[in-house]
């Protein structure tokens, strides 16, 4: 049951959250002309209403802090016209009782310094960067070793060629069906939490679920099962035909830009002592 004072509280909120940022926004800003002279900051409320496709009485009253419920595209397109970036749309939406779509957010053009760092710090573990898009964007030496990434082709690195069209490693990995068959639901998964069809990024997936069914039967088949599973760690075990068996703890870590860190941790001292033997030159680090 919603607690009307909480409720009203999160409208005030949202009400003064909104004129904040129509107030920062010029009318050059956004392609408009100046006009007369002006007896305050900012955006008018019909202008902001006109640039974000909705009425103005309709945004009026949401700006008033009146009980009304905008949908997920709507907000959308508030917050782009407002100009919001990812913290302050997130906001928006959780004001708005709403949760926003990470489809929208488009796949960084550089990996971010710091993040490239902290995945090559984690040598010996196998680390890799992955986008909103599932394409791996950068990989430490480990990784490399394991899945042979330098080289490829920009549109076969990613997630997908790494569970089903990577031979070697596909050999190597005990109770592949297991972890290829929660792959595909979180490929699933991740189509729908990123919208669907009505976004960019959904669209990708969509496109990375079609080649995955027409490149493998066995994918194909486990896909009209409609599994799904939220992405998070798992537990794996390698068999290396040159350094041996690799017990490993695989962990997700959410970055900025819809990026993620995967780290390959050892679980014992002795994969530990593998991996440093697989891939001994930590201050190699590759991107594409």
């Amino acid at each position: 049951m919603v607690d009307v004072d909480d409720a009203q509280e999160r409208r005030t909120a949202l009400s003064s959250f909104l004129r904040s940022r129509r107030a920062r926004l010029t009318p050059k800003e956004v392609g408009l002309a100046p006009g007369v002279r002006r007896r305050t900051p900012g955006l008018r409320r019909e202008e902001l209403a006109l640039l974000a496709g909705v009425g103005v009485t309709w945004y009026t009253w949401l700006e008033q802090g009146r009980d009304i419920h905008p949908s997920p595209e709507v907000l959308a397109s508030l917050a782009r016209t407002l100009r919001l970036d990812r913290a302050e749309t997130a906001y928006l939406f959780r004001l708005a009782g709403s949760h926003p779509r990470d489809g929208e957010v488009a796949a960084p053009g550089d990996v971010p310094v710091p993040l490239l760092r902290l995945m090559r710090a984690q040598w010996p573990a196998p680390s890799f960067v992955m986008d909103a898009n599932w394409d791996i964007r950068a990989w430490n030496p480990g990784a490399d070793a394991l899945f042979g990434l330098t080289g490829r082709a920009p549109d076969e690195c990613n997630l997908a060629w790494v569970v089903f069209g990577n031979p070697v490693h596909r050999a190597r990995v005990e109770r592949w069906e297991e972890h290829a068959r929660n792959f595909l639901a979180q490929l699933r998964s991740a189509y729908a939490e990123r919208g669907g069809e009505a976004t960019a990024v959904g669209r990708h997936l969509a496109r990375m679920i079609q080649q995955v069914r027409g490149e493998y039967p066995e994918a194909d088949r486990w896909l009209d099962e409609h599994q799904v599973a939220e992405r998070g760690g798992a537990r794996k075990v390698i068999r290396h035909e040159v350094v041996g068996e690799l017990r490993i703890d695989q962990h997700v870590l959410l970055a900025t830009e819809g990026l993620q860190l995967i780290v390959m941790a050892p679980r014992d001292a002795e994969t530990e002592e593998r991996l440093r033997a697989l891939a001994p030159a930590p201050a190699m680090a590759a991107t594409v």
